[in-house]
């Protein structure tokens, strides 16, 4: 479009483009969020919108639309596609304006700022984080939730940082422009935005945040010796006032977040355990369940996301444990009050998100109800703790929960008990809360009433039957007369026309004109007034937000309690003994997913003893399929369990504090990384060792598999070998390589173990029971069988089998005339290796070559060349 053609909207849209040129802009134009330009050809493109244009010619101008009420569908849709989009609104209105309508951004949408209800998740929060530093050094997070205002820092070695971001799960990372972090963010779902890169810097990062909390240093909120936190937190800042254009009054105060008083758990750990995901990239459903499905009991949405953050974060310290623990026992001891308390939380809404939408203008009348409805349960939810004892952890909550009944109370006198979701158009404010307002609603009222008087008295006065008196918003009222009706009629004088249609004229009267100009002003000034009145009632309520926040987290605190409570009456879980040792005891350990997940009563329980250095190192061995992958991850998310502060599938446990969980099970070639599957699990091992202390459990499953028999093998004795004589840790090894069991021995700390395994003839049975012992069989035939393997195959491979285990020298020759259509493998194996040499010396001979003197040399050559072999 030219300059002389640029109408003064699109001068607008060009502006405010200018202004982001990184988002697209939705301009808003009545009922409608126009796309110009590019923008358009973009959206139209990613989400499907329809794409036509303003003008012909030269002067066209690409465009698409999508309703008002319907923006937040593609807002999400866009943001998935990886977009910004900056919202442009109408801040007048448009019978009001004088020339164009005045419009300006008042938000930008990206992935890591979303508040709204309907785009995110309600059990999971939804982070914008920031990180600063130079890869390999230490490195500084800071996150925000900006839906309920949590705000947290933290500090981290370099080589932690991805595994630190995958905890918090950010939908969007900031990073420095240029930044080598970029490449540590790893792999998750959250994209990246680049910032300047001064906003990373402590000056300008401390002058940021301090204007932004309206203090004079930092001093209080404990950032003096966490620099590159402060840096990060700086820069989320800076971004947080560019996108949302507003006031962030529920974002209060930082946190800090220290990770050495939880236990770290490193991706490959979270993955293999399934703490919150599936392998398959789910949480919970017909594939598969994760841990997290399967424990959640609880009734909110604040709750839902604490117990979350819990399971990805389990606690280290012994007293800290103990004090939820206990909270979990008081609560299951009385299950009236139990069951009176879920009921109640069942009925409180999200009041984080409900307070953090009022505190920034963003919340509707509904929103308000909604909270009202909320706080409304809470009395009762403190009369169920009126009814319990309280250990500590409980009393913290119950001491100063601040039910907030003069906010209900507030909320219930001004809102009528249903309003309608647009706050402009009036029907949101309860009658008797406003005198003004209750006049100019009766006279809206009285205005029906007098129009049907005075439809009455001109049908009277005119002798026209079919008189009647109508309203548009163009013509505003006016008296309606048919043709037919009035034909050969003499209407009064003060008739004057106004309209004419196909089949009627329309009439105005100086008495209706003056009704008309009453009774418009009154609706116009009502909802008006209605609007004025709503503001300042969501104003009272931000300004309980410190309050609502407050109560809020007490409330999920509590409904986590609650629900582990009633996972533990549910599914017969018991209280653990948390100490300071570092024992390992478990009776009757259960799988907690697959024992949700099979039917009742077909999980095999079993026992677990470690307590170094008498048993510091379990060697298990048995066949595939028969639970030695199960019972090693069992233990484990039992550890967690307990340490998060619930009740433990098992007949009785007693942990002491692990520091650590890791595990190396199972793995496929991570391709995206460019990593095989031996190089991913021997990081991951590689990981384990260095980082493992005596405090720590690893769980090893198959260690060495991955490269040849020889090599996996001595891989396997090392590594074990180095878990229990330099670390020392609590250790589950599974394994194939049976010749580890000579690992264990009088004095020391390893210990056999075995999966219980009966025979009949050709058949098998899996008891899934852990038993101490060793084993020399694997009994994969079995297995081959069960899978479907072919009969003449398996039976083929038990004659090898056979000669193998016999140590008969000649199979390589027999396996190999068998197979002698397809290529060697050229891996060495556990018995007679090739004689490699003799065969590049027969294959390098040229027959037609020799004199019989030099071919008797040869072969007297090869003779030798055997022999040595």
């Amino acid at each position: 479009m030219s300059e002389t053609t640029t109408t003064p909207a699109m001068a607008q849209f060009m502006a405010a483009k200018r202004q982001h040129p990184d988002a697209l802009l939705f301009f808003r134009m009545g009922d409608f969020y126009e796309l110009f330009h590019e923008d358009a050809k973009l959206a139209a493109k990613a989400i499907g919108l329809t794409l036509t244009s303003r003008s012909k010619g030269e002067d066209a101008v690409p465009m698409a639309g999508v309703p008002v009420r319907s923006v937040d569908t593609y807002l999400k849709k866009l943001v998935e596609a990886g977009f910004k989009v900056a919202i442009c609104e109408q801040m007048q209105d448009p019978r009001e304006a004088k020339g164009v309508v005045e419009r300006q951004v008042v938000r930008v949408v990206t992935p890591g700022t979303l508040t709204e209800d309907s785009l995110l998740e309600g059990k999971r929060a939804n982070f914008l984080a920031a990180v600063a530093g130079t890869g390999r050094g230490r490195c500084g997070i800071a996150w925000v939730e900006l839906s309920t205002g949590q705000f947290l820092v933290s500090e981290c070695p370099g080589d932690r940082l991805a595994d630190e971001l995958e905890r918090i799960d950010p939908a969007e990372v900031l990073v420095a422009e240029g930044s080598e972090l970029a490449a540590a963010i790893g792999e998750g779902r959250a994209c990246t935005t680049a910032r300047p890169r001064f906003e990373f810097e402590a000056e300008n990062a401390t002058r940021a945040l301090c204007e932004f909390f309206a203090v004079g240093s930092l001093g209080s909120f404990g950032l003096d010796e966490c620099e590159l936190a402060m840096c990060a937190a700086g820069a989320l800042i800076r971004y947080l006032q560019a996108t949302q254009l507003a006031a962030l009054p529920h974002v209060r105060r930082i946190e800090r977040f220290r990770p050495e008083q939880v236990m770290l758990l490193d991706r490959a750990t979270r993955q293999s355990l399934e703490l919150v995901e599936t392998m398959r990239g789910s949480e919970g459903g017909a594939r598969g369940a994760s841990l997290l499905s399967v424990i959640d009991r609880t009734c909110t949405p604040m709750g839902a996301r604490a117990l979350r953050e819990r399971l990805l974060a389990p606690l280290v310290d012994r007293e800290a444990i103990v004090r939820r623990l206990d909270a979990v026992e008081a609560l299951l001891a009385d299950p009236s009050a139990l069951g009176d308390l879920r009921t109640e939380l069942s009925d409180v809404l999200d009041l984080q998100r409900l307070t953090a939408r009022a505190s920034c203008g963003r919340a509707h009348a509904r929103d308000l109800v909604a909270l009202r409805q909320s706080l409304l349960r809470l009395p009762a939810v403190v009369a169920c703790l009126d009814r319990i004892t309280r250990p500590p952890a409980l009393e913290a909550l119950y001491a100063g929960f601040d039910v907030l009944a003069d906010v209900a109370d507030d909320i219930g006198r001004t809102l009528v008990d249903d309003p309608p979701l647009p706050v402009k158009e009036g029907g949101l404010i309860r009658r008797g809360h406003n005198a003004e307002l209750d006049e100019l609603h009766d006279l809206a009222q009285d205005g029906v009433q007098w129009m049907a008087r005075f439809q009455a008295r001109e049908i009277e006065r005119t002798g026209i039957q079919n008189l009647k008196v109508g309203f548009n918003r163009v013509f505003g009222y006016y008296i309606e007369l048919t043709h037919a009706g009035s034909k050969g009629v003499t209407l009064p004088p003060d008739y004057h026309r106004k309209q004419t249609t196909k089949n009627a004229e329309r009439y105005v009267t100086d008495e209706l004109k003056a009704f008309e100009n009453k009774v418009l002003r009154a609706e116009e000034r009502s909802k008006a007034l209605e609007y004025e009145l709503f503001v300042a009632l969501r104003e009272r309520v931000a300004a309980a937000t410190a309050r609502l926040l407050d109560t809020a987290t007490r409330v999920a605190e509590l409904d986590v309690f609650a629900g582990l409570a009633a996972l533990a009456q549910e599914r017969g879980y018991r209280k653990p003994l948390v100490d300071d040792s570092r024992v390992l005891q478990i009776k009757d350990g259960r799988h907690p997913v697959l024992e949700a997940t099979h039917a009742a009563g077909t999980f095999v329980a079993n026992d677990t003893d470690l307590d170094p250095p008498r048993r510091t190192l379990a060697l298990l061995t048995g066949p595939n399929m028969a639970g030695k992958s199960t019972y090693i991850r069992q233990n484990a998310l039992i550890v967690l369990l307990a340490q998060i502060g619930s009740f433990v599938p098992a007949a009785s446990a007693r942990i002491g504090v692990v520091d650590r969980v890791f595990t190396r099970v199972g793995s496929a070639d991570d391709i995206s990384r460019g990593a095989s599957t031996f190089m991913v699990e021997m990081v991951e091992t590689a990981n384990i060792l260095h980082h493992a202390t005596p405090r720590s459990l690893v769980i090893l499953d198959e260690v060495g598999r991955g490269t040849s028999t020889f090599d996996g093998l001595a891989l396997a004795w090392a590594i074990a070998e180095d878990l229990h004589d330099r670390i020392g840790c609590r250790a589950l090894f599974a394994t194939h390589y049976h010749q580890l069991t000579d690992l264990a021995g009088p004095g020391k700390g390893v210990v056999n173990q075995r999966v219980a395994v009966r025979e009949w003839g050709e058949e098998i049975v899996f008891l899934h029971r852990i038993e101490d012992g060793s084993t020399d069989r694997s009994y994969g035939l079995h297995v081959a069988r069960l899978a479907g393997i072919p009969r003449p195959v398996i039976e083929r491979a038990r004659a090898v089998l056979a000669r193998l285990e016999e140590g008969d020298e000649r199979v390589a020759g027999a396996l190999a005339a068998t197979a002698a259509q397809k290529p060697p493998r050229r891996q060495q194996t556990l018995f007679e290796p090739p004689r490699e040499k003799l065969l590049k010396e027969i294959a390098k001979t040229d027959p037609n070559a020799l004199t019989p003197l030099q071919a008797l040399q040869k072969v007297a050559e090869w003779a030798a060349i055997a022999r040595e072999s």
